[in-house]
């Protein structure tokens, strides 16, 4: 059999095309210090296979540390502070997890009111881990024991499981598209 005649064995996620990054519009994450590095990486990586950028919102100053599923610390490029973005400025929202990054997150009025807004507006919100619980609280919704959640136009969109992580966070990337093409 050639190569050009053999099966595709392996369904791969497309390429991140760095020259279309930012072309369909700017997601929003809200990362305190502690934030679950997984969950963030989850949400960007699939919103940016559909051109959009990420924008890290932070109350730490110029980097942002999370930790990732072995506990290593990575650092993010802080884009700007909790005061100074709004709701408008993303076509959707990100919440990680972490516990001591929801806790932070939940102090400030700002953070908890730009996640109010971005849930007001309709837009798409990918939550995950200990974020739920914040999700849940903006939304009024129950979610359950649900690892990652969507919330989108009022409703919330729970999944459990090894792989709902990745799951949600397709489906976010999918209606930031949807979500894009109404607005058209």
């Amino acid at each position: 059999m050639t190569p050009s005649k053999r099966p595709n064995r392996h369904n791969r996620e497309p390429r991140i095309d760095i020259a279309r990054v930012g072309e369909a519009g700017t997601i929003l994450a809200l990362a305190a210090p502690g934030f679950s590095v997984p969950d963030l990486n989850a949400a960007a990586s699939a919103a940016e296979r559909s051109g959009y950028k990420l924008k890290v919102a932070s109350s730490a100053r110029a980097l942002v540390s999370g930790r990732t599923e072995t506990g290593e610390e990575m650092n993010f490029v802080v884009d700007t502070g909790f005061d100074d973005v709004t709701a408008d400025e993303g076509a959707g929202l990100v919440l990680p997890g972490g516990r001591r990054a929801v806790d932070a997150l939940n102090d400030s009025n700002t953070a908890l009111r730009l996640v109010q807004d971005m849930f007001a507006s309709g837009r798409p919100i990918f939550a995950a881990g200990e974020a739920l619980a914040m999700l849940a609280e903006v939304s009024g919704k129950e979610i359950g024991d649900a690892d990652a959640a969507l919330a989108l136009n009022g409703e919330v969109f729970a999944a459990s499981g090894e792989t709902a992580r990745d799951d949600v966070a397709k489906v976010f990337a999918e209606s930031l598209k949807t979500e894009e093409s109404e607005a058209a």
